[in-house]
Order: C-alpha cells, then structure tokens, then sequence
C-alpha cells in the first residue's frame, strides 16, 4: 500500500468521525449540555482531580487494610472495600467542599447532613447506573475496558452536573445584612 492510499484511508477515517460528531451536535439539547461543560471547564478540571485523588485513596486504604491490618479473608477483603469506599466517598464530599466548588456557600449543621445524603445518594445511582449499563455493553459486544470507561465517565458527566446544580448549587444567602448572590 503506498503513501498515498494510507493517507486517504487516515482521511476517510477523519471524516467518518467528523460526522458522528456533527451528530452528536443534532441531538436535542446536546449543544447546551456541551456548552454548559465547557463554560465550567475549569471547575471540571478541579473535579477531575479531586475524584482522581478519592479514587487513589479508596485504592490505598483498601490496600492497607488488606495487607497490613489483617483483613485478608474473601469476607476481610469485602468489608476492607466497603470501609475504603465509604471514607473516599467521605474525603470526596469534604474536598469537593473545600477545592472544586470552594466558591459556594458551605452548609452547617443538619443541612451539611443533608448535602452530604445527596453526595451519597448521587454516587449510589451511577453505580447502579453502571452495573445496569455495563452488561448491556457486553451484549454489543464492547471490549471490557472500554465498557467500563464509557460507565465511569457517563456516571462522571453525570456526578458533575448533580454535583454543580443541586449539591453545591450557587444561590443567595445573607452576608451582614445585605443578599449576596454566589
């Protein structure tokens, strides 16, 4: 096959791409949902970061508590996870206060209770999400890794936009006396 030929199967390819994502673009609402995300592009990326980080500490902590605190069993090894899960999910909600939507208003008392049940409740339906989509995938015959990076960043896109809207949504509270619009 000479230079040529491949140059012009590459461009083909180019533009079979191009037209899926000019597709994606007529799908209704698919314009604001993909301008919504790139006017938050930074707060995403402080999102990106800290998810990335509760995921590295929910890995070391049940690495811990596998091989240094004794939890080795099949049993040992299900509760070590559930126990890492819940404290990255934890550490997740306190650094997403403080770093990813630090220009919100933080809740106290039972409404942090309540922000915190959100947090908890949005997480527990992308997993299930997840485990719903990811056999579903399997019949289309999707490769098992690309399965499961199309569940993590549906459920991610999801997180986020639950996250930014609801959770940590901006709204007005007083500040001295006067409204103050955040």
């Amino acid at each position: 096959m000479t230079l040529g030929n491949q140059i012009a199967i590459l461009a083909a390819r180019e533009l079979e791409l191009l037209r899926r994502i000019d597709s994606i673009f007529r799908i209704p609402g698919a314009k604001k949902i993909i301008s919504y995300l790139w006017q938050r592009r930074q707060t995403i990326g402080k999102f990106l970061v800290v998810s990335g980080s509760a995921v590295a500490l929910n890995l070391f902590l049940l690495f811990i508590m596998v091989q240094h605190l004794g939890f080795r069993s099949q049993l040992g090894e299900n509760i070590a996870n559930a126990v890492s899960m819940e404290l990255s999910i934890v550490y997740n909600f306190f650094m997403s206060r403080a770093i990813t939507w630090s220009d919100r208003q933080k809740e106290q008392g039972k409404m942090l209770l309540v922000q915190m049940l959100k947090f908890h409740l949005t997480i527990g339906i992308t997993v299930l999400f997840r485990l719903a989509l990811f056999p579903l995938l399997q019949l289309l015959g999707v490769f098992y890794i690309i399965n499961a990076a199309i569940g993590i960043a549906l459920a991610a896109t999801f997180n986020f936009v639950v996250y930014d809207t609801i959770i940590f949504k901006k709204g007005i509270f007083k500040k001295g006396g006067r409204h103050v619009q955040f």
